[in-house]
């Protein structure tokens, strides 16, 4: 009797090249919802992780639609202009202060925040074997401090900020780095705003940077 073939999926018909892309394309957008969903309160820390580490590891779509199942799709608004020209277009926000923290989460993953994102005066970071990427120049800032707190094991955090924006970097560093950039301004005085960075750093980096 001869053998049914089975029906070929359209993943099934892709090049190879092509499907390993769209793979990774795929893991990323998981990840990336799984990262909302923690931030907003959806998922727990240790479901995060766990789900985090299985779409790394998957090499199937399927395997990332179940990992995915019951997620929020990822949300999407229309993109903002740049805004990287200094202080004389960027506003005050003080309705952002006393807010829920902003949270960023990112384990074997990329995490970056750009446009107008700011949407408390606390952020809290947390990055395991990841890369995490928060760039504040296009935020409205509020007036006093912008209160960042970081987390980073084995990974990567940075931390851009506009050339007037001053920081205090306090954050403490085992087997890793903690540096603010020479470019970056660490004086306070006067300002109306300006940024305090702490935390703590394990065999990893944080590293400030000031740009406009």
């Amino acid at each position: 009797m001869p053998k049914m073939e089975e029906p070929m999926t359209a993943y099934q018909g892709e090049q190879p090249a092509g499907r390993g892309r769209g793979l990774d394309a795929a893991r990323q957008d998981v990840i990336d919802r799984l990262t909302d969903a923690f931030a907003a309160d959806v998922i727990t820390m240790d479901e995060y992780e766990r789900r985090a580490s299985a779409a790394s590891a998957a090499t199937r779509f399927d395997e990332l639609e179940r990992i995915a199942f019951e997620l929020p799709q990822k949300a999407t608004r229309p993109a903002e202009p740049a805004r990287h020209a200094g202080s004389a277009v960027r506003g005050i926000d003080d309705s952002i202060v006393g807010a829920a923290p902003v949270m960023t989460a990112s384990i074997m993953s990329e995490r970056t925040m750009t446009g107008n994102w700011l949407s408390s005066d606390r952020v809290s970071s947390f990055t395991v074997m990841g890369a995490t990427k928060l760039d504040l120049r296009d935020v409205d800032l509020p007036s006093g401090p912008i209160r960042i707190e970081v987390f980073t094991l084995m990974g990567e955090t940075k931390i851009i900020v506009p050339s007037d924006l001053p920081v205090r970097l306090n954050a403490f560093a085992f087997m890793g780095d903690s540096k603010a950039g020479r470019e970056v301004r660490q004086k306070t005085g006067g300002a109306r705003s300006w940024v305090e960075i702490s935390g703590f750093v394990m065999m990893g980096s944080l590293a400030v940077r000031a740009m406009d």
